[in-house]
């Protein structure tokens, strides 16, 4: 069995002496698909900065690939962020750059070559169907364009760890489809995703491992829809034509992948009985 990718242990995170996430624990393997939901205000954004370390937590441990990411010196902390990928909820685009510089952003500050940029560059703005807009300006793009790009820039430097946070919430039910079709995607070729949603039409159509908070605190962690026990099924977004492109860079590394869950049954119970062989992209930090 794979040892777990991101280890949340007795997590608690107060503002002002206010706990707005409570002494949550749990654990993610690598390649699972993982959706965060519950109300607003339940602390499903707070997790997320914590995760991607905008936030430290007030007690509790937070662990990637073994190692406690609170503690991280700073050219470290630089490598551990460019392997993971984030689309935050308000997409916090560049408004004075066009969509294919926003996207070219994430790969300068890395400092990639001219080349490089211009190749990913050209496979993402392809797989995202953004080419005829590349050179508009955010203010430019539809609510669903603007989600588009934002995931662009997230995955160009192809990160082991995909964070979403409510990457549909300014966005039709059609577009939203469509966006979880590609996240999907992203993970099948073996990246790791976590999405926070309150939408239940989104965890519905996803029908992966869900993590509900409520008040804080972690109330449920099993696979099936946005309502613990009831009886959904994987929504397939006929409405969209979106087509499934191949990795361009396909990762050498293979590993037991988490495919399909069981309805009802935990992510630990799916991982004791194994999963379907597929690309599993590592972190090394």
């Amino acid at each position: 069995m794979l040892s777990p990718m991101i280890v949340f242990s007795s997590v608690t995170k107060e503002y002002h002496g206010r706990p707005v996430v409570k002494d949550v624990s749990f654990t993610v393997q690598p390649g699972e698909f993982v959706c965060i939901t519950g109300p607003s205000g339940a602390g499903k954004s707070t997790l997320i900065h914590l995760l991607i370390r905008a936030e430290y937590p007030t007690s509790g441990t937070i662990e990637v690939d073994g190692a406690d990411i609170a503690k991280l010196p700073v050219t470290v902390l630089q490598m551990y962020r460019r392997n993971m990928g984030v689309v935050f909820q308000d997409y916090k685009l560049l408004e004075d750059r066009t969509v294919a510089e926003n996207i070219a952003f994430a790969l300068e500050v890395s400092g990639e070559s001219d080349q490089v940029i211009l190749e990913r560059l050209e496979e993402v703005l392809s797989d995202l169907k953004l080419t005829e807009q590349a050179q508009m300006f955010p203010t430019e793009l539809s609510g669903g364009e603007k989600t588009r790009t934002a995931l662009a820039r997230a995955l160009v430097h192809q990160p082991s760890i995909l964070v979403t946070d409510e990457p549909t919430g300014n966005i039709d039910p059609v577009q939203s489809l469509e966006i979880i079709k590609l996240l999907k995607q992203v993970n099948a070729r073996g990246t790791t995703v976590i999405l926070a949603s309150h939408d239940k039409l989104v965890v519905d159509a996803i029908h992966a491992r869900v993590l509900r908070l409520e008040h804080g605190s972690l109330i449920r962690d099993s696979v099936g829809g946005y309502l613990e026990g009831e009886e959904t099924k994987e929504t397939q977004p006929t409405a969209v034509k979106t087509e499934s492109h191949s990795h361009p860079h396909p990762h050498p590394h293979t590993h037991p992948h988490p495919h399909q869950h069981k309805e009802g049954e935990s992510s630990g119970e799916h991982h004791k009985h194994g999963g379907v062989s597929g690309r599993v992209k590592p972190i090394s930090i």
